[in-house]
């Protein structure tokens, strides 16, 4: 960032570049086919590497995929459980080791490529035991799983090594990835070719699209679950809020997130709110906290340390705690989130929804002086560097802003924030490999089942992601996991939470509403509850 600027100076100038949005340039339309009246187009803030494969794709790729793929467990829109989707009914045998799915008859792929069967269901799951396979399913699947069978062509049986209760919560809506693909295409045509025009059952068919832009989808007439209500869908990548806007005012976007004083100029422009209240939970990753076998593994990191040695453990938590403490929520949710969001009792994907929530896990408030006092415990007295990258994410649009909020408090204690930009697409694949050369950076999470879930994918050194901390908790990640008493594990669970809590992994924010504008085009939207993502296009109804 150059020169210097105060944070209430930041904080003023982050929210009122929405007065320039008169004068931003339009979204560029695309080829289309439909009439305007027809035509539905949504502005994603940000995808992650536009993957459409279960067994490649994390969650940020559901805002641009889900519309053409259909879950094999729908969720309730206002509840979060569990529904039929392609899977009519799913139930355990064995102690929990087989699991049997029965699929929904007569449902077809785009394209002519056939009726979805059993085969399809194993080829898609299949593929996640490749050894380069990244998807958030794919340890569990590579880890558990013995083999599937498929006794007719509506019955797919998962036989595991052992007793698994959580399997159902990997094929759902949300935040399951094992959207089916149809094994024929994918042996015709490979899957580089049908990563470009991938092919599913869902209520909306890919057409076309340009990477890093846009995607072109078209209805499917008489669609088994929901036939939309617009023919045409488009999907714009548009990571600038003021182009989100500006789009929105002109008529060339009609669903598109807003925030900061953005919220403001779309409610004069006569454009509608749709709120999902307090859906992503805020922090900031403080990347280093990793096995010795990985990149970013950086025991001399004061706020990481070597979790072999109890001294280094706690100098690093005191850490930690400075530089949760360094930072001003109420300024954050006041200034940038215009009071959409708050200091909720807060552990990471922990939820009210959740059993074992506590109100007594408070976001550590605002002592800056506190802080130093911890630094100078902990031998860092003088501060240190620090990387940070102000990137976009799919959960949180307003990751530059918040982390540059977050690095102004953090100079005031003495660390030294260095900045050093980088793309979701090419900065999440680094992420997932713990390769980021220890760089932090800004992220909101979206709800699971249970926390635990959660916690197995990013906390344990076998999880697919590190958002938190690797290994240190991988005993109790596994315990609970044993656990199929719901009640016991819930205690297992909230213990775990208060570890996680007390050990200030990450610099807790808040927990934030994700707001959209929507044009008098649209009439209403069925969204998922406590999802902080775009979802179920085929639920947008016309304006009257």
């Amino acid at each position: 960032m150059a020169g210097s600027i105060d944070r209430r100076a930041f904080l003023r100038r982050a929210g009122t570049a929405a007065a320039a949005v008169m004068g931003a340039p339009l979204v560029p339309s695309t080829r289309a086919t439909a009439a305007a009246s027809d035509r539905l187009v949504v502005a994603v803030g940000q995808w992650g590497t536009e993957t459409p494969f279960a067994w490649r794709t994390v969650q940020a790729e559901k805002p641009l995929w889900d519309c053409i793929y259909d879950p094999l467990i729908m969720r309730d829109p206002k509840t979060f459980e569990y529904r039929p989707g392609l899977a009519t009914e799913w139930k355990p045998t064995n102690e929990m080791r087989t699991w049997t799915f029965k699929l929904r008859s007569g449902v077809k792929f785009h394209e002519g490529w056939g009726d979805l069967t059993a085969e399809d269901v194993k080829f898609t799951v299949e593929q996640n035991l490749k050894p380069d396979s990244g998807g958030g399913s794919a340890p569990f699947f590579r880890n558990n799983l013995e083999r599937i069978e498929t006794p007719d062509k509506l019955t797919v049986v998962l036989h595991f090594k052992n007793r698994v209760w959580e399997v159902a919560s990997n094929f759902t809506q949300f935040v399951g990835y094992q959207n089916v693909v149809p094994k024929k295409y994918l042996e015709t045509v490979g899957e580089e070719k049908a990563a470009l025009h991938p092919i599913g059952t869902g209520p909306y068919r890919h057409v076309e699209g340009r990477q890093g832009d846009y995607h072109r989808f078209e209805a499917v007439a008489g669609h088994w679950r929901k036939p939309p209500a617009f023919k045409e869908l488009v999907i714009r990548r548009v990571p600038d809020p003021a182009t989100r806007l500006s789009g929105l005012r002109a008529g060339e976007i009609d669903i598109g997130v807003v925030f900061g004083d953005y919220l403001e100029q779309a409610a004069k422009s006569g454009l509608r709110l749709h709120d999902v209240s307090n859906a992503a939970s805020y922090w900031v990753v403080l990347s280093g906290q990793t096995t010795p076998d990985r990149e970013d593994y950086c025991p001399a990191c004061p706020w990481a340390g070597d979790w072999n040695d109890p001294k280094s453990r706690e100098s690093a938590r005191k850490v930690r705690l400075a530089m949760n403490l360094a930072v001003n929520k109420k300024a954050i949710i006041n200034a940038l989130w215009k009071g959409k969001g708050t200091e909720a009792p807060f552990s990471y994907y922990y939820y009210p929804f959740h059993k074992g929530y506590s109100s007594d896990w408070k976001v550590p408030p605002y002592d800056p002086e506190r802080a130093k006092r911890l630094l100078a415990e902990a031998g860092q007295a003088g501060g240190f560097e620090v990387r940070v990258n102000p990137m976009v994410t799919a959960y949180a649009l307003d990751g530059p802003d918040v982390m540059e909020a977050v690095a102004l408090d953090w100079e005031k204690i003495g660390i030294k924030p260095r900045r050093f930009p980088e793309v979701t697409s090419t900065f999440g694949p680094k992420s997932r490999n713990r390769k980021t050369n220890k760089t932090h950076w800004v992220y909101g999470s979206p709800p699971f089942d249970e926390p635990i879930l959660a916690w197995s994918r990013v906390l344990h050194s076998k999880g697919a992601f590190n958002l938190l901390c690797d290994g240190p908790y991988d005993e109790d990640i596994e315990t609970a996991m044993r656990e199929f008493d719901v009640e016991k594990r819930a205690r297992l669970t909230q213990a775990l939470g208060q570890k996680l809590y007390d050990g200030y992994h990450g610099v807790m924010l808040g927990t934030k509403s994700i707001t959209w504008a929507m044009t008098k085009k649209v009439g209403g939207w069925q969204s998922l509850a406590y999802v902080p993502m775009e979802t179920n296009y085929e639920y947008v109804s016309p304006g009257s």
